[in-house]
């Protein structure tokens, strides 16, 4: 099993951030996410610098698509190019597998808002402009990827803490008065499947630290890897979404589907609390256990924070991260034992 991480970290040095990752998780890099740098950085700006044709603005109701692109936009896509940019001198002809995270488009929906303010939720159209906007901002950006850094392997995150609550109809308008209604399942799919064909023949996985996840969605899209949280499944008190019934067989019938589960093992909701690495392992097997599949099934998953590190001190977080690599590398022995 390899470790990885899978989101943000503290801090603005990215530069330093991409060279302790290269370090760490040197089977899977993960491109580093650092918010502290300000709105450019975060989940939605980020995405923003992704979109084609598309400008957009940030004002006090946040972002927006817009006549002419801000400050706040042209800054978004100059961070995205630095991060690259130092990703590529970083790794100095280097080869490797780097994951690169993009905010998928039901998150991006809940926090795009179209000029007159509500979300692009309200308009299907306007939500299918955007998806397509992305799509090909990825797919553009991934061609000059493999142009520069032609060593590199490249894997894509999908970003979607919101997707529960866009398909629950639970997403507040502007008001906050009404929710938008349920997405239907077809236009979800839908969506998610215009991203992905936009990474080509990339490994695309899904990152959703919501409840529930939508694993029969995710699997009919396309997405070859689930990344979600399992420290809540493991407490008794906890009536998280792995700790049913039909979630556990829904991850059991991804995994045997021959799809990638990535294990979010370190509850990063517990800020500077480093467990230890035998901890982090029991986790892997309680899992296996709670799944009922063959625990040798599991040893193609990645392991990662349960999700994003941006509240954390850079020491706890670095500490987190070498800890997590030292249980990946020994938990696949135990693995075998238990099948």
């Amino acid at each position: 099993m390899i470790a990885s991480g899978i989101g943000s970290l503290p801090g603005t040095d990215m530069r330093g951030a991409v060279a302790a990752m290269t370090e760490i998780f040197d089977e899977l890099v993960p491109l580093p996410e650092l918010p502290a740098r300000g709105v450019g950085a975060h989940m939605i700006g980020r995405a923003t610098a992704f979109l084609v044709d598309l400008p957009v603005d940030h004002g006090p109701g946040g972002w927006r698509l817009a006549d002419a692109t801000d400050h706040a936009a042209r800054s978004a896509r100059s961070l995205l190019r630095s991060d690259l940019d130092d990703l590529e001198e970083v790794l100095a002809d280097e080869e490797a597998t780097v994951k690169i995270s993009v905010t998928g488009p039901l998150t991006l929906a809940t926090g795009l808002h179209l000029r007159s303010g509500e979300s692009i939720l309200a308009d299907s159209a306007a939500l299918a402009d955007v998806t397509a906007s992305l799509a090909e901002g990825i797919s553009q950006l991934l061609a000059e990827l493999r142009r520069r850094m032609s060593q590199v392997t490249w894997a894509i995150q999908i970003d979607e803490p919101a997707a529960p609550g866009v398909l629950a109809g639970s997403i507040p308008t502007q008001s906050g008065l009404y929710r938008h209604p349920a997405m239907e399942a077809t236009t979800a799919t839908r969506l998610w499947h215009t991203v992905i064909r936009g990474c080509g023949d990339l490994e695309v996985g899904m990152h959703c630290c919501g409840d529930p996840i939508p694993w029969t969605l995710a699997g009919n899209a396309g997405f070859s890897t689930m990344w979600c949280d399992i420290t809540d499944a493991i407490s008794f008190d906890s009536a998280a979404h792995l700790d049913s019934a039909a979630h556990l067989d829904s991850a059991a019938q991804w995994v045997e589907s021959g799809r990638r589960l990535g294990m979010g093992v370190i509850d990063t909701m517990k800020v500077d609390q480093v467990p230890s690495v035998d901890r982090l392992i029991d986790r892997v097997l309680w899992l296996a256990r709670r799944i009922q599949v063959d625990p040798t099934l599991l040893r193609s998953g990645v392991m990662t924070p349960a999700c994003g590190l941006a509240g954390w001190s850079r020491s706890s977080a670095a500490e987190v991260c070498r800890t997590l690599r030292r249980a990946a590398d020994l938990v696949d022995e135990q693995l075998d034992q238990a099948g």
